[in-house]
């Protein structure tokens, strides 16, 4: 394609990383689809590329020149026939690493330097020749300072430390027996009772015993209802048992407010075969 002044400034922008993002989207998009446009930008990359390689290769010459003149490269000794130069075999290796060394810092150094004047310069505080003037004022220790804040700062309280969570499961583990014996109170020949007395002691005794068995699946809800089908019975054994749980099922529940007043109304009741363990168990709670 004809290389006008134009195409030849916007290829030099674009290969320089210059314009905006727009304008550089815009000019790749441009190339691919004009495979001429390609073919000049990749053509004109390499030509940059060949001048920087050049620059390069005669920035190096000139260090490499400099550090030989310097006395810092080792001289290659000469063989005795200067027709062949060929240097004994140790001697080569020796000389060998030298130079590949000294190669190596010549490029590192070449290339440190190409950054510098490159990208180094544009920074304005690298660039800038104006020594930094540190504050020389003294400044008084915090020592010394008067602590004004110290004494406006209002006297904070000790703080008071919140009670130890109870190990809510490791009691109820303690106290909860799956296997509690409910005595009949009726006698052997159950003379004088009647069917009904009997049918009401049987459904009691099975919404305890039930409860009993939800709470050992740690189904609290549902042990709360069995025991309280049996609150209004007319055996007070079996009240007593089914309160006992109860107060297991809130401690099971993690309900220590309703636990503790269940527990005071089995204390209070010096007839109730589970006063001591409630009496335990609310002091252990508290």
């Amino acid at each position: 394609m004809e290389l006008s002044e134009e195409i030849f400034h916007e290829i030099h922008q674009y290969l320089s990383g210059q314009g905006t993002p727009e304008e550089r989207t815009s000019f790749e998009s441009r190339m691919n689809t004009d495979e001429e446009l390609a073919r000049e930008v990749a053509s004109q990359r390499r030509i940059r590329n060949g001048l920087k390689a050049n620059e390069y290769k005669a920035l190096f010459k000139d260090i490499h020149a400099r550090l030989q003149s310097e006395g810092t490269l080792p001289e290659q000794p000469q063989a005795e026939n200067d027709d062949t130069k060929i240097l004994p075999l140790a001697a080569d290796k020796a000389n060998a690493r030298w130079l590949y060394f000294a190669a190596a810092a010549s490029v590192l150094i070449a290339i440190g330097l190409v950054w510098y004047f490159n990208l180094g310069s544009q920074d304005p505080q690298l660039a800038s020749d104006t020594p930094v003037v540190k504050d020389t004022v003294t400044q008084t220790p915090p020592a010394e300072r008067p602590d004004t804040a110290q004494h406006n700062a209002p006297v904070q309280q000790p703080v008071k430390k919140a009670p130890a969570a109870v190990n809510t499961s490791e009691f109820f583990a303690a106290y909860f027996d799956p296997n509690t014996m409910l005595e009949s109170p009726f006698s052997g020949d159950k003379l004088g009772v009647s069917p009904s007395a009997i049918a009401q002691w049987r459904s009691d005794t099975a919404h305890v015993q039930q409860g009993i068995r939800y709470l050992a699946k740690r189904e609290t809800t549902l042990a709360l209802e069995a025991f309280g089908l049996v609150e209004a019975s007319r055996y007070r054994q079996l009240k007593r048992v089914a309160d006992w749980y109860r107060a297991l099922a809130y401690l099971q529940h993690n309900d220590l407010k309703n636990c503790k007043e269940q527990l005071k109304k089995i204390i209070a009741d010096p007839e109730n075969t589970y006063s001591k363990q409630a009496r335990e168990l609310l002091a252990k709670i508290q």
